[in-house]
């Protein structure tokens, strides 16, 4: 009888043991690395516009508050965004709304036709480039930027433009 108690238990601490072993080593991998804080400076970045080919940094945003949006062209969740994102930078002109395209796999002219398809986005290429310095590691992801560059909030994921429209409204100085 006591033996067998003693082998419960034992099977119980040696169950909790290989769960605490398997969070440790797989829980980062599964829930992904944190956004940047609210307050962070947004980092430096130098893409290419897909409508004409122009530079484009993050220096580009300053004085105005600004949305990144990163995507990706196969992703069905930003693709369902963009219509939103779009119709919210018609209501907010003083806003900077930017799609930040996350795969390098992806033909420019490709990239231009949908961005016909939503001209209040500026639409860049190149965005795979720094998805680390922004800690993307979902498609799609937001952040909102104040005019002085710094991060006011991000998400990862789907969102409504309502949660966007929040997050700037936060965001105003």
């Amino acid at each position: 009888m006591i033996d067998e108690r003693r082998r419960r238990v034992l099977r119980s601490v040696l169950m909790i043991a290989a769960a605490l072993l398997a969070v440790a080593l797989f829980g980062p991998r599964m829930c992904g690395t944190p956004l940047l804080a609210a307050g962070t400076a947004a980092p430096p970045f130098t893409t290419t516009r897909v409508d004409d080919g122009a530079p484009w940094t993050l220096q580009d945003l300053r004085g105005r508050p600004a949305v990144l949006f990163f995507w990706a062209a196969w992703c069905r969740a930003c693709e369902a965004m963009m219509p939103g994102l779009a119709a919210l930078a018609a209501e907010r002109p003083g806003v900077r709304f930017v799609a930040l395209h996350g795969d390098g796999q992806v033909p420019t002219g490709d990239l231009a036709a949908r961005a016909r398809r939503f001209p209040r986005l500026v639409v860049v290429e190149g965005g795979e480039r720094f998805l680390g310095a922004y800690r993307v590691t979902t498609f799609p992801t937001t952040y909102v930027l104040d005019a002085s560059g710094r991060i006011c909030g991000g998400v990862a994921g789907r969102v409504s433009p309502d949660v966007v429209a929040a997050l700037l409204d936060r965001c105003a100085p």
